[in-house]
This record gives structure tokens, sequence and C-alpha cells, in this order.
């Protein structure tokens, strides 16, 4: 049999894609051979495009760093994407190598375990799914719902959520998910799941710290009634701990520390999403640690790790 030459000359990209794709991308077509750190080369005409995009985030070295072109490392990757095992029945010494690795690097003191999935959205929906879980549990040891309940998801399943917060673009997540582009999410079923005023902060905070308090008591007065409207039906709390396509939207210490205590008081599980602030982009592995003491009881990653998931404690 011939062999079929597919290759595609980078004139001939965009067309190509356009005939199965929506192409609506920018007009470039990366050298992956010659675009280094933060400059992208556009193969079609030379062109050098100065990169403040980094793939939503997702590039946190940039393209062809030097530390990653040793041929141990290569041959490793190589190994790893030709052969597609279901790593939770078979396991591999790179995948222990990854999670070993993964694990001492990554995972701040206090956690404990550990959850891998290929897409941002899904290691949101599966914070969720994770305290759904641990919530019904609580009303079953309880006495609090029945076994038909539970397993019909009746109780203990609400997420309450912030108002400009992007989590993920399919399944749940399109419930916590209002940015600015209604397109995203707009025409797709959803849950009835509160949703609160986000108390970010105005910059300079001196001069706005009276607004920024008052943000911040009204929020936590919707997150009072909101759990006061739903009693035992609210299983988390999620919040971005740096909201990102709402906004660059920070928030203040003071009020993680209420989410936390409000979490501890009602049996409810604070989450915070770090698929896009996480993994060092702060100066710290994870945002929330520039928050100290406060801690989430799970956190979802992605992005820059190259994989995503979510970290939990105990």
């Amino acid at each position: 049999m011939a062999k079929v030459d597919r290759r595609v000359e980078p004139q001939n990209v965009f067309d190509e894609i356009s005939k199965w794709l929506l192409r609506d991308g920018f007009d470039i077509v990366i050298d992956m051979d010659k675009s280094k750190g933060s400059h992208m080369i556009n193969k079609i005409n030379g062109e050098d495009w100065l990169d403040f995009y980094t793939f939503f985030a997702s590039a946190p070295f940039g393209m062809n760093h030097p530390k990653l072109d040793n041929p141990e490392f290569k041959e490793t990757i190589f190994r790893a994407a030709i052969n597609k095992v279901a790593s939770s029945d078979i396991y591999t010494e790179q995948m222990a190598q990854f999670v070993k690795t993964f694990g001492e690097v990554a995972v701040p003191e206090g956690f404990n375990h550990v959850f891998f999935i290929d897409y941002g959205t899904l290691a949101v929906e599966n914070t969720f799914k994770v305290a759904m879980d641990w919530k019904v549990q609580k009303l079953l040891e309880k006495g609090k719902i029945g076994k038909g309940d539970a397993i019909k998801g009746r109780r203990g399943t609400k997420v309450i959520h912030f108002h400009e917060a992007f989590h993920g673009r399919s399944g749940y997540t399109l419930t916590v998910t209002n940015t600015q582009d209604p397109n995203k999410y707009q025409y797709f079923a959803q849950y009835d799941w509160p949703r609160v005023l986000n108390p970010k902060i105005y910059w300079p905070l001196e001069e706005n710290l009276g607004v920024v308090t008052w943000l911040e008591r009204y929020a936590i007065k919707q997150i009072k009634q909101a759990i006061w409207d739903n009693p035992d039906d609210i299983c988390a709390i999620i919040i971005e701990t740096i909201q990102g396509e709402g906004g660059d939207n920070h928030f203040r210490t003071e009020f993680f520390q209420q989410l936390r205590e409000i979490c501890d008081q009602e049996e409810i599980l604070l989450i915070f999403d770090e698929v896009q602030c996480g993994m060092g982009i702060t100066g710290k592995m994870w945002a929330f640690e520039h928050h100290a003491p406060v801690k989430p009881d799970m956190f979802a990653f992605g992005k820059k790790s190259q994989i995503c998931g979510l970290v939990a404690g105990p």
C-alpha cells in the first residue's frame, strides 16, 4: 500500500483547518522549531510575535525552553505519548515518576489526596462531585435524608458561587460561569444554585477600603441567606483565588477567612479554583498561599501543570 503524505504546508494550514473546524483564531502558524521563549515565529512569513498570551496561561516557560531539550526527557515524554495507558487500572514507571514529583514539588502541606484529569473544567466539576458525595454522606449519617433522596441528588448538591466567575464551559460549570460573554453559557441547561456578589478589591485599596469592606459584608450576608434558604442543601462554596476572565479580580485575606469560618460552621467545603492563577504565576506555587493561614478543603489546578485535577486535604 502506497504511503500517503498528509503533511500540510504552512500557507495551507488555515484552509485545511477551515474544512473541518471553526477557524476564528489568530492569523499565525507557529514555527514549532524556531519559536523561543516569549517569541512566536510565524512560519508563513517569518514575523516575530511577542507573546503576552501564553495560550491562556498554559505555557509557563514559553516556547522550547532549553531545560526541556534533553534526550532522556524527550524519550520519557515520547513513550508516555504514544502508549495511551488506562492509568487508573494499569501503572507505569512514567506515571509513578510524575505523581512522585508532583506530590513533592506542588502539593502543599496539609493536603494528601490528588486526582488527575485532562481538562480544567473537569477538574472543577470533580471538586463538585467530591463535595456532593461528602455532603450527602453526612446527611445520610445524620438521618436527614433517605437513600432514595441521596441517589436522586435531591439534597446536599448546591454550590454557592460568585458573580464574574469563570469555572469552565460544560456540565456543572455552566451553572457557575457568568462572565461578560453570554454565548459561553446562556442557552445551556443550568442548576438553581446561589450566586452572590464578588467583593473584589478596588485599587488603590487604601483609598477604597471602606467600599471593599462594605461589599464583603454584603456578600457574606448573601451567603448566609443562601444557606438559610437552602437548609442542608449547600455542599460547597467555590471561588477563583484571583478571578481571571471576570476581570483580574483580587480579594482580601480577611474575606477568604470569613468564607473559611462559614464553611467550618455549616459543614460546607471551601473550594478554590486555581486552574489559571495557580502553579507559580503569583510568586508562590498556589495563589491561596498568599492568604495564609487560610486554606481551602480542595483546589482545582490545570493549564501550566500540563495536566489538570484537584488536590484535597484529609
